[in-house]
């Protein structure tokens, strides 16, 4: 980390941001903006009105053009060497079903998203995803779900997929772990989600990680500064290998599944 005059500098996948203590004392996080932003902001304040828990507000922006959430005081998880708790799991599956059941009704007005502009498919069911709520994005209290950051990334999907892509880092799936605990830990999450059964959250999971090869190469060719860091930085490289020993260990767990 970092200390200049624009804060605290936390590294990340996409650039990082910028933790600064504003005029009042409180703590704020400034962040890069995009074509997305505005969309991301209607999508925070309408979830806020909502009532819904874990979640950032918005401030606006600062005089450099970037914007201004609150911060979320806890710790993030790293989901190659450490795995949250039974409980927290359970916790972050409810909340992301309370963020998925306040979003549904949800009709953006804006409608550029990060991967471009995108316009809800509700013949398809989809919502306003968050669309990476993995473990690096989950606020821990105490080794307790308190919430969950990063929501640049959000825009049209299915709810499956969010689900599918929480339980890929929080079970943890995308590292080998003994394969009773794994189908132990994906039971827990669909149940805790509520509606799906875990054979369908582990055919989600197959479906999200060609969905996100998908979403990569269309921000390489769109040149998405974002994307192109999480490139640049060997993150991308890593998750290929990662989905590829998965596709080692589906069937078993299939069977476990089953």
């Amino acid at each position: 980390m970092e200390e200049n005059e624009r804060g605290e500098h936390l590294p990340g996948g996409s650039g990082g941001v910028w933790r600064m203590r504003s005029a009042d004392g409180t703590t704020r996080v400034h962040r890069p903006t995009g074509a997305w932003t505005p969309a991301v902001h209607e999508l925070l304040d309408y979830l806020a009105s909502a009532g819904l828990d874990g979640i950032p507000e918005v401030y606006g922006t600062d005089a450099a053009g970037r914007e201004v959430l609150s911060y979320l005081p806890g710790d993030t998880l790293d989901p190659e060497t450490e795995q949250p708790s039974a409980a927290a799991l359970a916790a972050a599956a409810r909340w992301l079903r309370r963020f998925h059941d306040a979003v549904a009704d949800f009709e953006p007005t804006h409608h550029v998203w990060r991967p471009g502009e995108q316009r809800l498919a509700r013949e398809r069911g989809e919502i306003i995803c968050h669309n990476d709520p993995g473990l690096y994005n989950w606020v821990v209290v105490d080794g307790e779900f308190a919430g969950m950051i990063d929501w640049d990334r959000a825009g049209p999907g299915l709810p499956l997929d969010d689900l599918a892509f929480l339980v890929w880092s929080g079970v943890p799936l995308l590292r080998e772990i003994p394969l009773a605990e794994a189908a132990a830990r994906i039971k827990l999450a669909a149940e805790s989600y509520g509606g799906v059964d875990g054979k369908q959250l582990l055919d989600a999971v197959t479906h999200r990680m060609d969905l996100i090869a998908t979403r990569w190469q269309a921000g390489i060719e769109r040149g998405d500064p974002g994307t192109l860091a999480l490139r640049d930085s060997g993150i991308m490289a890593r998750h290929e290998a990662r989905v590829a020993a998965f596709g080692g260990r589906r069937a078993a767990l299939e069977a476990l599944l089953s």
